[in-house]
């Protein structure tokens, strides 16, 4: 994307862009420079931390740096479910979407069909049904999973339309410990405990994508992004559908994943202006359907999306993940924007490996889990109250 923004640039400015390593690395080295005077004007930051960027102080808000160079963004720019993520608090876009994912089925129509199912799962009771179908059929691995509390907390409930967490006179508290997750949970255990879901450690390349994709397994859930390695091998029976719901209950839209483009603090009107040049090329829609195409994540913007569903291609991860994402009835998902998100699902992921290998009971796993999250939340609302208090020279994201 850097190399074909300068190639068609006829001035002398270009834009540097340097890999830092992983999205937690590029955080830690963001907070490093910003601190040391040297901080980059445009950083790529996975999504988890928004919360930090958006209470760190040390960015611009993207809507405001766009709309001062005279490309402002129009009200249907972006995917809903992606600006309201991004959005600050008074409905300002802070940061601009980049790279978008979101959870979906993947499923092997001959394995099912060979089990007697005739199509994907809709519900997790179907899911359950064709689970033992297949294992009944002689299938070893039913499903692949590697247990990722992005998809089996985060998706799931966005789908359900189960929130993770609320808020309530300021502060916000998770509450998975009940509902649709403690259900989903339980059920996860016993699928577990009868053999039906397989670890991705388990199977022959350790990789669940991978796993799917040879046919080892006949069913994944994953990222849109695992949609370029599902498809490499050339199945011709690889079908991708929605994450299943229960039984008599509403869909909702899907949560984001991914990460996002910030506009640093301390910089001069000559960066800036450069930073919206790249930051409206990145939108058009020629250059969202090629970064789409290459790297499997889905389009950010409206347009692009309208052009790829116009097409009439077979269905694949990108075209049912920015279905997943479009708001249904009217009625969006609630963003989940905590603070210490990492730290949260690290907990969630101990707790449930404990659960799943019979050491304690869901109930306790999950009880325990919103304890020890919301006891980092506190941390995090006290963190940045006192940095708040300390006034804006301490600002870091």
């Amino acid at each position: 994307m850097c190399r074909s923004f300068n190639a068609q640039r006829e001035d002398g400015d270009r834009l540097h862009c340097i890999r830092q390593g992983s999205y937690e690395q590029t955080l830690q080295k963001t907070v490093a420079a910003y601190r040391a005077g040297i901080g980059p004007a445009l950083v790529e930051i996975y999504d988890v931390a928004t919360p930090d960027m958006l209470l760190g102080g040390a960015t611009l808000p993207v809507e405001a740096i766009m709309a001062g160079h005279q490309r402002a963004y129009s009200d249907d720019t972006f995917l809903p479910a992606l600006r309201r993520y991004y959005s600050d608090d008074h409905g300002a876009l802070a940061a601009q979407p980049f790279a978008a994912s979101t959870a979906v089925l993947y499923t092997h129509l001959n394995a099912l069909a060979a089990a007697g199912i005739s199509e994907p799962p809709a519900t997790w009771e179907a899911f359950a049904t064709a689970l033992r179908a297949l294992k009944k059929n002689g299938h070893a691995c039913p499903v692949v999973s590697e247990f990722s509390p992005w998809i089996w907390l985060e998706q799931t409930s966005a789908a359900q339309g189960t929130e993770v967490a609320v808020r309530a006179a300021g502060t916000e508290r998770y509450q998975f410990d009940k509902g649709a997750h403690l259900r989903l949970m339980n059920d996860l255990a016993q699928w577990t405990a009868e053999g039906l879901v397989v670890h991705e450690d388990s199977t022959r390349s350790g990789q669940q994508a991978l796993a799917f994709a040879t046919d080892d397994c006949a069913m994944l859930i994953d990222s849109t992004g695992a949609w370029n390695i599902v498809h490499s091998t050339l199945k011709s029976d690889i079908d991708v559908t929605a994450l299943p719901i229960y039984a008599n209950t509403q869909r909702r839209t899907n949560a984001p994943g991914g990460s996002s483009l910030w506009v640093m603090r301390g910089h001069a009107a000559r960066d800036y202006r450069l930073v919206s040049e790249f930051l409206a090329f990145v939108l058009q829609p020629d250059n969202q359907l090629v970064f789409s195409a290459r790297t499997g994540y889905l389009p950010v913007t409206q347009a692009a999306a309208a052009r790829l569903q116009s097409a009439g291609r077979e269905p694949s991860a990108v075209m049912v993940g920015l279905a997943a994402l479009h708001d249904i009835d009217g009625q969006p998902s609630t963003p989940l924007r905590c603070g210490f998100i990492t730290l949260m699902r690290l907990v969630w992921s101990q707790e449930m490996e404990n659960a799943l290998a019979g050491r304690q009971s869901v109930e306790h796993a999950l009880r325990q889990t919103t304890l020890r999250a919301n006891e980092l939340l506190s941390l995090f609302q006290q963190m940045h109250q006192a940095q708040a208090s300390n006034g804006s020279d301490e600002a870091t994201p």
